[in-house]
């Protein structure tokens, strides 16, 4: 291969490896995972180095992540090969050249042509570095992967920006707007006291409109909001399929990673399934925080928070926020569930 066809044929590989970590960070996106948590994700499964954080925990649980997942595992073996492929020639045709005393090639050849639109590739992405147009251009992506799924046309997406416990700062596409929604003002929709989502912002024809009290939801409107990430879920997702989301009810105490600060993580439980060693055993004399070192931020249960005391008893079906190393709370609710199968 001549050397500056290699050359070109690197920088071509290089810049599609930034191209389709964007495309893969959408799709991560477009499912629900935080926009903070993404790009390591992403960079780990495309480069094959592998990662053991509790993170992982959020794309192996959920079965449309997976399938992203080996998409972007297989994709960046595929780069791996070709990239080693090409340095290799780039070397050999370097050690041709020099043998051989070849003149540099002239600006006519056609491989001169590929080196030059590689480069305009090349700026290209670095000027997609910068977070405006960055912006854009994730949109963009956004605006083709729901035009190519079915599906998607079909439902609305949640994407989620942040995520503190069980409330998240969202983007909304709106597809479809939901029946109990359309042609209703938002201060009639309930949306605050029913569901404690808040507004802050609608994207609409690429501008920010004033919300107000007399505002309507339209189609294509792109909604960014702040509650229950399940309460989002349920009023623009599940309302239209007709269908109760299924996230995390339906399966045996969910274990949540919400979010980790160094060793020790913030961690959302659903209690299917009491261990053992909590069965009518107040959270004094359990002792989480001297055997585990885990530690019992909230309780919800049957909709309301409990005030957590010392006298406060797990029960099935409570929805529990735990503060501590997430192996540990792993061990501990998992526990009950080994010893079934047992």
């Amino acid at each position: 291969m001549n050397l500056w066809l290699a050359i070109s044929l690197v920088l071509a590989v290089v810049t599609a490896y930034l191209f389709v970590i964007e495309v893969f960070s959408v799709a991560f996106k477009l499912t629900g995972l935080a926009t903070s948590k993404i790009r390591f994700q992403v960079a780990s499964l495309f480069t094959g180095t592998g990662y053991t954080t509790a993170e992982s925990e959020l794309i192996a649980k959920d079965e449309k992540r997976r399938k992203i997942a080996r998409a972007c595992i297989y994709t960046g073996h595929v780069f791996s090969v070709a990239f080693m492929g090409l340095i290799i020639n780039v070397v050999i045709s370097l050690s041709l050249t020099i043998r051989t005393e070849r003149t540099i090639p002239t600006f006519t050849e056609w491989y001169f042509i590929i080196l030059y639109i590689t480069l305009v590739f090349f700026i290209t992405m670095v000027v997609l570095k910068i977070p405006a147009v960055n912006i854009k251009f994730q949109r963009f992506l956004e605006r083709v992967a729901i035009n190519v799924s079915k599906k998607n046309k079909k439902t609305n997406v949640v994407n989620v920006i942040d995520i503190q416990a069980k409330h998240a700062i969202a983007e909304v596409i709106l597809n479809i707007v939901p029946d109990k929604l359309n042609e209703i003002p938002l201060s009639k929709m309930g949306l605050t006291s029913k569901y404690s989502i808040h507004v802050l912002s609608i994207r609409r024809d690429a501008r920010i409109v004033e919300v107000t009290k007399d505002t309507m939801f339209r189609k294509d409107d792109i909604i960014t909001m702040y509650g229950p990430i399940n309460e989002i879920r349920e009023v623009f997702v599940a309302s239209i399929s007709g269908q109760k989301e299924t996230v995390e009810y339906d399966r045996s105490n969910e274990i949540t990673l919400v979010n980790n600060y160094g060793h020790i993580a913030l961690v959302e439980v659903y209690v299917e399934d009491v261990p053992k060693e909590l069965e009518n055993v107040t959270l004094e004399k359990a002792r989480l925080t001297d055997k585990y070192d885990i530690n019992v931020g909230f309780i919800e249960r049957k909709n309301e928070y409990l005030n957590v005391d010392k006298d406060t008893i797990i029960m099935k079906g409570d929805r529990v926020t735990v503060f501590g190393p997430y192996n540990n709370v792993k061990m501990l609710f998992t526990s009950c569930e080994s010893e079934q199968k047992e």
